[in-house]
């Protein structure tokens, strides 16, 4: 590196099925980063669309790779993961690239004490207007409450492999919401985060991506999260938070029934509303409850799991 120090060791992998249409592209931008140290590996579910021959063409270059069926993209990232020798760690999805330089930014920001690096990666995609969007306020207590202002970009958040096995790893069980549900376990254990407003990334939406495709799983699988922290004695700290956020997704629920029971006249639907609001006056089930009063009076209907992603 410039001021002396060995070029830490980066370990990236790519978990795809089926995606050989952006995959040359996502593998090139890894390896062409130049990056003098870099770990790669490719672990496909046995694509069935030409993606094994995009990765025969480049695997004189990768440091390992597979094509089996697998358990989904989990299982896939750990399975690179199980082989990651680095101490600087991410998963970079095969719609998705890294900027050039971009491997370089996270070596050198990334102190010895720190224990991960969170910068910004562009949102870009057919119909979709390109804006860059950053990691901000990773904090365990924010990501499970989905505070205003709380952003996870995965392909910009850079963490250690050892910390992963110490905080319990990723979760294969969970298909859309384990970038989150991991993070949130990973920051509660290890704070050090070093914030960068460098972009890294460029994260693709595209018709078939799960993004897109698939929110009301990434709701379920919040939920899921919710209940498994609550549940859990390994982050006691977060208990009390996952259960008043479930306190409060079951509020959003039940609004959504009431203020679509149109058979009910609509100043019953409000006493009704009235009553729910007294019985649980916690503050924020109370703005919740006065959010639907508003949309119950101009005759808006609520949206199930609307505090979800805010």
């Amino acid at each position: 590196m410039p001021e002396g120090r060995t070029w830490p060791v980066v370990s990236v992998v790519t978990p795809s099925l089926n995606q050989g249409e952006f995959l040359e592209e996502t593998i090139r931008s890894v390896l062409l980063q130049g990056y003098p140290n870099l770990e790669y590996m490719v672990v496909d579910g046995r694509s069935e669309d030409g993606s094994v021959a995009i990765i025969e063409k480049y695997q004189g270059w990768l440091s390992w790779w597979v094509s089996e069926p697998d358990r989904g993209q989990v299982d896939a990232i750990n399975k690179g993961l199980s082989r990651a020798t680095g101490n600087v760690f991410n998963w970079i999805n095969s719609d998705d690239v890294l900027v050039p330089g971009a491997l370089a930014v996270v070596a050198r920001g990334l102190r010895d004490e720190d224990h991960a690096f969170a910068a910004a990666c562009r949102v870009f995609g057919e119909g979709y207007q390109e804006r860059s969007l950053g990691n901000r306020r990773l904090h365990a207590v924010d990501l499970i409450r989905s505070r205003k202002g709380t952003r996870l970009q995965q392909q910009a958040f850079w963490v250690r492999p050892g910390l992963i096995e110490a905080c319990g790893g990723l979760d294969a069980t969970f298909h859309f919401f384990f970038d989150v549900e991991f993070a949130i376990r990973y920051v509660a254990m290890f704070h050090r985060i070093r914030y960068s407003n460098a972009v890294l990334a460029r994260f693709r939406f595209h018709p078939g991506s799960k993004s897109v495709a698939n929110l009301q799983e990434f709701h379920r699988e919040y939920v899921r999260t919710l209940e498994k922290v609550r549940d859990t004695g390994a982050l006691r700290s977060l208990r009390h938070h996952a259960a008043l956020r479930l306190e409060e997704l079951d509020r959003h629920r039940e609004l959504a029934r009431l203020l679509g029971d149109t058979a009910r006249p609509r100043w019953r639907r409000a006493m009704t509303l009235i009553g729910m609001a007294l019985r649980r006056p916690r503050p924020p089930l109370l703005r919740i409850s006065a959010a639907a009063l508003r949309r119950l009076v101009l005759g808006r209907q609520w949206i199930v799991g609307a505090g979800a992603s805010q």
